[in-house]
This record gives C-alpha cells, structure tokens and sequence, in this order.
C-alpha cells in the first residue's frame, strides 16, 4: 500500500474517531439533562405526592378510594374513625338491609354517568351503630378512559335528620295544640256567653227592682261596678273569640285600598267630641286581607282614642314607604307609656289599667295578625308625652 493511501486511512480514521467523540459527547450531554429533568419531574412528583397526602389526611370529612367492587383502598382518618375499621373493609358490607337496593342502583348511575351527587342512606359503623351518611361520590379513569377507582366524600348527616325530625314532630305538636286551643276558647267563650247574659238580665231586674225602694248610695255603686264587671267580661270573651280567629281561616289576599279601609273605621267607631282622628296623607293600596287588615288597624285607632287626651284628643295615622316594606305609625297625644312597660302591653290580657273596656286581648290582635305576615311592631313613647305605635308590613 502506498504512502498516500495509509495517510487517507490514517486521516478517515482519525475523523470517525473525532466523530465518535463529539457523539459521545453529545449522548453523555443528553444522558445529563435527561437525569436532571428525571430528577426534576421526581422531586415534583414527590411533591405532588406529598400535597395529595397532606391533603388526603387533613379532609374534615370522611373520605374514601376503593375499587368497582366496593373496597376500600385507602380512607383517611375521618374515615377510620367514622366507620371504626383501620383495615380494608367492603362498603356494601356497612349497608342497611332496606338501603341495600337503593344503594346498587345509585351505583349503577355512578358507573353509568360517572358521578353520583347527595346520595343517602344508611350504614353501620364496627359498632353496629346506625348512622346516616350522604355521599358525592366519581369515578377515576386511566389513560384508556376506563374507570379504575371510584372515590366519594362521606357526610354524617345522622344529627341533621335528627333535628329535622324534632322540628318537625315540634311544628306538628304546636299546629295540634293551636287547634285544639282555638276549639277550647270558642267553646268556653260560647258556653260563657249564655251565662253571662242570664247574669247581665238578672242584676239589671234586681237593679230596676230596688231603686225605688232603696235610696242606699253604695248600693247604686256597687249595682254599677257589677254592670261594668259583666259588661267588661263580655268584651273579655268578644276580645278571645276575635283572638282565636285571627289565624283559623285561610282568606284570600288582594289588593287593599287602606285609605278607604281606615276611612270607614273612622266613620265607624266611636270617638267621642273631644277627640279627632286624621290620615297625614293618602294611605297606599297593599296586598293582603282586608279583614285582617281592618281589624289591624281598627284596633290600634281605637286605643288611640281611648287614651288621647281628655280635651283636644288627636289621633294620627302616617306611613313611609321604605321600598322593601311598607312602614306605619299610629300616634295619640294622650298620657303616654313608661318604658318598662314597652313590650308587656302586646301580651295577651295585660293592660295598663282597669278601665271596663280594657281586655288585653286589643294589642295581642294586632301583634298576631302583623306576625301572620311576618312584619314587627314595636312602640315609641315617654309617659305624659303621647305614644306612637310603629309597625312594619313586607311589601
């Protein structure tokens, strides 16, 4: 071989081994970034990992993974706690006997839909305690789009339907008992009724019967005082009737010209000469019942009247309109209220005095039927100054 082919060989041989370093190179520098980033997307999914069981553990809620056979993989603490098992356990094995078949067939709408939301039912804890859980429950897919786990969030919600259950054992008891208490006072206040007139007759006749043979002043007082008793035992009885049957008929609401309702209260009642009863203003239309209404405010007019002043008594009845509701005033320029009587004076049969047309039941009316339609009452007042009596009415 000649000497100018071995150096063309000597030199194609030294480029492949250049060649063959660079590449070398090239791979020990791919190899590198290749670890690092290996490296990277471990320390991150360790990370990941890390959050996922912090998570996992720090869940308020019982929380579960298990397989489409229903046991369990992994629970976290609330979990173990809830059901009181620390290994595996199966869930359809917790079941309650009736809620067994309900609770196949949410599962086979969670396999279906792949996610099942307020699924309730009932389950025994290693106790054999029955509790009552409610579940949002999906399924976990891999790379195929197969579902593999399925994985729920348990709620106890055992106290919850206890207390719904009380309320509601609660709510029927009081609607028996007002029934039964309404019932009560109409057949006492009719039973009454008869009696009482027999008395009423019967003291007028001894009254009648002796004013000409008794000239006895203390006599003709107490004749009076027993007339005024019986006539104030009426209104007494008149006054619960009207209680018992502010809320015992279901009535039809519509639209109410309340300026025209009070007009005609005004026209109605009796107010004696030195007293005078106005509207501020044109009282608005509302939407409720016109008896209700009238007897609202019938009843916080008359005492108004009642107790305005002997002479230049006045009466006013004003409303704003606070957009959300409608606000009302019923103001008298009489003696006034005292403080520490502001709420007893809207409890049944409490009165300020013992006037013979004083009932107690006249506020109790009105507070009832402003409850009925889930208003407020309160009043504003400083005794020798008069009262207003305020009341709110939702639109």
């Amino acid at each position: 071989m000649s000497d100018s082919k071995i150096k063309l060989l000597e030199n194609a041989l030294q480029r492949e081994r250049l060649a063959r370093k660079a590449a070398e190179k090239i791979l020990e520098d791919k190899s590198l970034e290749l670890y690092e980033s290996n490296q990277k997307l471990k320390n991150i999914l360790n990370e990941k990992e890390t959050h996922l069981e912090s998570l996992f553990k720090t869940i308020v809620d019982p929380y579960i993974l298990m397989d489409l056979y229903g046991n369990v993989l992994k629970m976290n603490d609330a979990s173990q706690d809830f059901f009181g098992f620390t290994d595996s356990f199966n869930v359809t094995h917790t079941l309650y006997k009736e809620d067994y078949e309900y609770a196949m067939q949410s599962y086979a709408e969670l396999l279906e839909k792949g996610k099942f939301r307020n699924f309730r039912a009932r389950v025994y804890n290693n106790k054999k305690e029955v509790r009552w859980i409610e579940i949002n429950s999906s399924l976990v897919y891999n790379e195929q789009n197969e579902p593999i786990f399925a994985h729920g969030i348990i709620r106890d919600i055992t106290e919850d339907l206890m207390a719904q259950k009380e309320r509601e054992d609660l709510l029927n008891h009081l609607t028996i008992s007002n029934k039964e208490l309404n019932d009560f006072a109409h057949v006492v206040s009719h039973d009454l009724k008869a009696p009482l007139r027999s008395m009423n007759a019967l003291v007028t006749w001894l009254n009648e019967d002796i004013s000409g043979l008794v000239d006895d002043e203390d006599i003709k007082k107490n004749f009076e005082l027993l007339i005024k008793k019986i006539d104030k035992m009426d209104h007494l009885i008149n006054g619960i009737l009207k209680y018992a049957g502010v809320d015992k008929v279901e009535r039809s609401e519509r639209q109410v010209d309340l300026d025209f309702v009070v007009s005609d209260i005004i026209d109605t009642i009796h107010i004696p000469e030195h007293v005078q009863v106005k509207m501020t203003e044109k009282l608005p239309t509302i939407r409720g019942d016109k008896f209700r209404l009238h007897q609202l405010f019938q009843n916080l007019i008359s005492n108004g009247v009642k107790y305005a002043k002997a002479e230049d008594g006045l009466v006013t009845v004003s409303y704003t309109d606070m957009g959300e509701f409608w606000k009302f005033q019923v103001k008298d320029n009489g003696k006034g209220i005292e403080e520490k009587y502001h709420k007893k004076i809207f409890d049944i049969f409490q009165t300020l005095d013992d006037h013979h047309n004083s009932t107690g039941i006249g506020l109790a009316i009105v507070t009832k039927i402003i409850s009925l339609y889930k208003g407020k009452i309160w009043v504003e007042s400083e005794f020798g100054k008069g009262a207003t009596f305020i009341f709110e009415l939702p639109k």
